[in-house]
């Protein structure tokens, strides 16, 4: 009998901890799937911030909502933002958040810190650097999806899975901005030729919170070469090597990547010797000439590997000499084989001094023709 009556008092607690204490309905929320941020065009002491969320009751006019509010911070403007809305704006489905072009140039280190302090904000928030106003982008009209940044969400799985961008979190900037040997990146959206058509194979590049330039196209699948992300995706050369206009085009799906980083100091400089492996398939080639044949693999191996080691070796020189910027990471490997030769504060300058040795090597796995 004693069981029986603990058993029922047990059932009875269990019932009272069915639900959640604080739960709330969706028609009493606002989920806010995109963050943009913006400097303020009336006061630039000022930020412009605007979210987008779905308006979810049947009988709205619109399928979404955009509320946007000045502040003297990202949380001063997210806080007057609220005080605009009808509902309980909710941050915890929050996808992207688009940052402003002169917003990122200005510095965004206390924007990503507001979000990671938010206890509904996450790490896994992915970040976007838009061309022009953020604002601007979070009120286009997507073809297939009424909230741009549910669109631009799968654009950005959709790029890293072909390795045209990088992988960027609020929790991967602020690991790259707090450690030394490397400088954070982001994607960067440009427009294409019409409104609601968008670019995103572009790279921003940061030096510390502060953006300093771009890579594009080319650039942006060598930057994912050189970090270790490829993969999937696609190198293109004319083969035998010369114009591409007069020679045949030599098209390699990369399907591998392996990178090795070894470093030593040599005459007073610091030597960077970096291995690239490509495992790829041809996906095109324009000749008519049969791909069947160890020589004609080798040759187009080695062409191969001509074209990587210059594109490599154009991108690196363009960091080291224009941007004085190491965003490929190669410091943290200088750092833990010569702590006592390591400068965390100047590594940029000393990374602009040292030697670099790119050593590609491209194996074609299968030529992807019957002929």
């Amino acid at each position: 009998m004693k069981k029986a009556c603990k058993l029922l008092l047990l059932m009875l607690i269990c019932s009272f901890m069915s639900s959640c204490w604080d739960a709330k309905k969706l028609d009493d929320l606002y989920l806010v799937y995109g963050i943009g941020i913006d400097i303020s065009q009336e006061n630039p002491a000022r930020y412009l911030v605007t979210i987008a969320a779905p308006t979810i009751h049947p009988e709205a006019k619109e399928p979404k909502i955009e509320i946007s509010s000045e502040g003297t911070s990202l949380r001063n403007a997210q806080d007057n933002i609220q005080n605009k809305a009808n509902r309980r704006i909710t941050y915890a489905n929050t996808k992207i958040f688009f940052i402003g072009e002169e917003t990122a140039k200005r510095g965004i280190e206390k924007h990503i810190d507001s979000l990671l302090r938010d206890p509904e904000g996450r790490g896994t928030i992915r970040l976007l650097v838009s061309e022009g106003r953020a604002v601007d982008l979070m009120q286009i009209d997507p073809p297939a999806t009424p909230l741009v940044s549910l669109y631009i969400a799968d654009m950005l799985r959709q790029g890293h899975e072909t390795s045209t961008i990088p992988f960027t979190t609020l929790r991967r900037f602020n690991n790259a901005l707090k450690t030394d040997g490397i400088e954070p990146v982001i994607p960067f959206l440009k427009y294409g030729n019409k409104p609601s058509e968008f670019l995103i194979n572009n790279i921003s590049l940061f030096n510390q919170d502060k953006m300093i330039g771009k890579l594009d196209g080319i650039e942006s699948f060598t930057f994912m070469v050189l970090t270790g992300e490829i993969q999937d995706g696609f190198m293109t050369l004319s083969y035998p090597l010369g114009d591409m206009d007069e020679h045949p085009v030599l098209s390699l799906r990369v399907i591998g990547n392996k990178s090795q980083v070894r470093t030593e100091i040599k005459d007073s400089k610091f030597h960077i010797y970096h291995e690239i492996s490509l495992t790829t398939h041809i996906s095109e080639y324009t000749s008519s000439e049969s791909v069947f044949g160890e020589k004609i693999i080798k040759s187009m191996e080695q062409a191969a590997n001509l074209h990587l080691e210059a594109i490599c070796d154009k991108l690196i020189r363009k960091l080291q000499s224009q941007y004085k910027n190491d965003n490929i990471g190669y410091g943290r490997y200088v750092k833990v084989n010569h702590p006592e030769s390591f400068d965390g504060d100047n590594w940029n300058e000393q990374f602009s001094q040292a030697v670099i040795h790119i050593k590609p090597n491209v194996r074609i796995q299968m030529v992807g023709t019957m002929r």
